[in-house]
């Protein structure tokens, strides 16, 4: 018997290299960024009209950083050739001081996204995946039951798995195709404020590469006509 796993969504962790630094600098222009919580805008700082925190100046080089491991997880992990250039085109604050919760959403405008755990007190809320493919869930919504003999499923797995969760550490970085959907989801005994920077990148070809069918040119082609 052979068993092909095909249709792979690969999701990237690794550590951000100068966090001791980046999180100070940050902190020091936090109260730029903040923002008053309430139905809309209770755990992310998108809705307020300011995603723009990668315009900083003083928090280049944690957008250096990075940029420096989205080429890796193109070209190192995904293989593409090295012909993009990388537009950070929208940053945010991912926050969470209480019980809320992400729901399920995808991020529609971009190719790759990134959550950076600038702090993470024990206990925080897990980052969530659900799996696109769902072909081996041969019954939609009857693998669980209340009790043991009402489960279908005897061992989860990556085979079956509908979902997948992360709880990357502070200091590291998460990047995942910008399409996958993703959520938060709380963790009993949490304290304190999870926060993370969010944001979006668009892969551009380099100038130099023309002769693409597919994917964006280099926007120092763009003729941008008012609205």
């Amino acid at each position: 018997m052979e068993i092909f796993n095909v249709f792979p969504t690969t999701i990237y962790v690794d550590k951000m290299e100068g966090h001791d630094d980046y999180k100070k600098n940050f902190y020091e222009v936090y109260h730029k960024f903040d923002y008053e919580e309430n139905d809309e805008t209770n755990t992310v700082s998108e809705n307020v009209g300011n995603p723009l925190i990668h315009q900083e100046n003083s928090l280049d080089t944690l957008f250096s950083e990075v940029v420096s491991h989205v080429k890796k997880y193109t070209i190192d992990v995904l293989k593409y050739k090295n012909i993009f250039d990388y537009v950070i085109t929208k940053t945010w604050l991912s926050r969470s001081r209480d019980y809320k919760s992400i729901p399920w959403h995808i991020h529609a405008c971009a190719h790759i996204s990134f959550v950076y755990y600038l702090n993470v007190p024990p206990k925080s809320h897990k980052l969530k995946f659900m799996n696109p493919h769902f072909k081996n869930s041969l019954w939609f919504g009857n693998k669980e039951g209340k009790y043991d003999h009402l489960k279908m499923i005897s061992e989860h797995d990556e085979v079956n798995a509908e979902t997948f969760f992360i709880h990357p550490p502070e200091g590291h970085i998460a990047l995942f195709p910008s399409t996958l959907r993703h959520g938060t989801e709380f963790i009993d005994g949490f304290v304190g404020e999870r926060l993370a920077i969010v944001g979006d990148i668009t892969c551009v070809l380099k100038k130099e590469y023309l002769q693409f069918s597919t994917g964006y040119i280099n926007p120092q082609y763009w003729k941008i006509y008012e609205g």
